[in-house]
């Protein structure tokens, strides 16, 4: 029931900012390869070379790194106090924050499962319209 059909991908920067139209596929490959051989960040060499807004970047990170309480706050599905209180359960147990909240009545498996597609779209940089 609870398989994570949904598996957490880490997709790289560029790509993400390739796939939400904000650098091209050219600009991309024209930045990583001023970044190689240097110490630098590929989001602020892309800044630097005023390819990206430093909101930009921010914005795709934090995507990038959605955690689902996050996402789950956001999306108003349960309150702070009621995470909380999952997480506090999740310390103690091997289960996962979805399952949890499922089987505390405080979500539906439907909405886990909706959030869980959000959270991956997100995370690999497309958005759900």
């Amino acid at each position: 029931m609870f398989d994570n059909t949904f598996t957490k991908t880490n997709t790289r920067l560029g790509e993400m900012l390739v796939r939400k139209g904000l650098i091209s596929e050219a600009e991309l490959n024209q930045a990583l390869a001023l970044q190689y051989g240097r110490n630098i960040k590929l989001g602020e060499l892309l800044f630097d070379k005023h390819l990206i807004s430093q909101t930009q970047l921010n914005q795709v990170i934090r995507e990038q790194s959605i955690m689902l309480g996050e996402l789950m706050l956001e999306e108003r599905l349960i309150s702070q106090k009621q995470l909380d209180q999952a997480l506090a359960l999740q310390h103690d147990s091997a289960k996962k924050l979805g399952q949890i909240l499922v089987e505390n009545y405080l979500i539906s498996a439907q909405k886990l499962e909706k959030i869980l597609e959000k959270q991956y779209w997100q995370q690999n940089g497309f958005w759900l319209i």
